[in-house]
């Protein structure tokens, strides 16, 4: 069975978003592989404005899984790692969206696949960006490099170059 290559988008606003997030790749760890990070992206709030700015970014990894069997893995490390969304856009320790599985087009209820904002969030496309730049959307054709130049809102107000040793990916 071949690895699947998806990129995962991470945020968090509530708690050490340091702390959040190593957890969140320790639990990945267990689940996939992971193959790459982006830097980290303070952006303000997407939606709901009274909260916390947000950390984001975005991670690639390698799963056997298929796309229902990770989004169910995904909810049991959110719930684990106490996510505590009470509203939608709202502030949370961790939030895991599935952003790419291959080149898969999914609509299925709580599934869909490309993320249906990915081409409006640049706290989504700059991270992906940093991993792979050429990488096409798989409705729009579009790579990640000619997404980023089309962006028409913007909610970055800092990045964070990691320095290697501030995560353990390995």
């Amino acid at each position: 069975m071949s690895q699947n290559k998806v990129f995962l988008a991470l945020g968090s606003n509530v708690g050490n978003w340091k702390v959040n997030f190593n957890s969140c790749l320790m639990e990945l760890k267990k689940i996939s592989k992971l193959k790459a990070i982006a830097n980290i992206y303070v952006s303000k709030p997407y939606g709901y404005k009274k909260q916390n700015d947000f950390y984001n970014t975005v991670v690639e990894v390698k799963t056997r899984n298929n796309p229902f069997q990770l989004m169910n893995q995904i909810k049991i490390i959110e719930k684990k790692l106490h996510k505590n969304k009470i509203l939608i856009n709202g502030p949370r320790r961790i939030d895991i969206d599935i952003i790419f599985f291959n080149s898969l087009n999914i609509s299925y209820k709580k599934l869909i696949i490309p993320h249906p904002r990915v081409s409006e969030r640049d706290f989504v496309l700059l991270p992906l960006f940093d991993i792979d730049p050429f990488f096409k959307h798989p409705q729009s054709k579009k790579s990640i490099k000619a997404l980023t130049t089309e962006l028409k809102t913007t909610y970055i107000k800092k990045s964070i170059r990691q320095p290697k040793e501030m995560f353990v990916i390995h």
